[in-house]
């Protein structure tokens, strides 16, 4: 549990943005799942390269590893904030699984419809 307020005090003092940390929180529990849920690792494998590619695409040249093991600290601290971090991170994957759904359909149906947007 000492890692939590070590990744508090980077957001605090900016080594960690805070939309890295959420992201990080996310990998640690889609990582925790996995673990748990062998059957649903497939998925889960995809929701946390999403996740990784997200923070890599900022390029802030975090330390993956601590962070990671600063998010699963953060996620094992209570029930609630599990219960919330899955809500919030599984939120976000349903949104962007509808959109790739979105975008296989438009494929699908051939050039002669555009993508539907929304």
């Amino acid at each position: 549990m000492l890692l939590m307020p070590l990744i508090a005090a980077s957001v605090a003092t900016g080594q960690v943005s805070v939309a890295d940390a959420a992201d990080l929180r996310c990998v640690a529990l889609f990582s925790m799942m996995a673990g748990e849920m062998p059957e649903e690792k497939a998925g889960m494998t995809g929701a946390i390269m999403y996740y990784i590619r997200r923070i890599d695409g900022r390029g802030s040249g975090l330390n993956l590893e601590a962070g990671i093991e600063a998010g699963i600290s953060a996620v094992s601290q209570s029930e609630d904030m599990f219960k919330a971090e899955a809500k919030r991170c599984g939120n976000e994957m349903v949104v962007k699984g509808e959109q790739v759904e979105r975008i296989g359909d438009g494929i699908a149906a051939g050039p002669e419809k555009p993508l539907a947007r929304k």
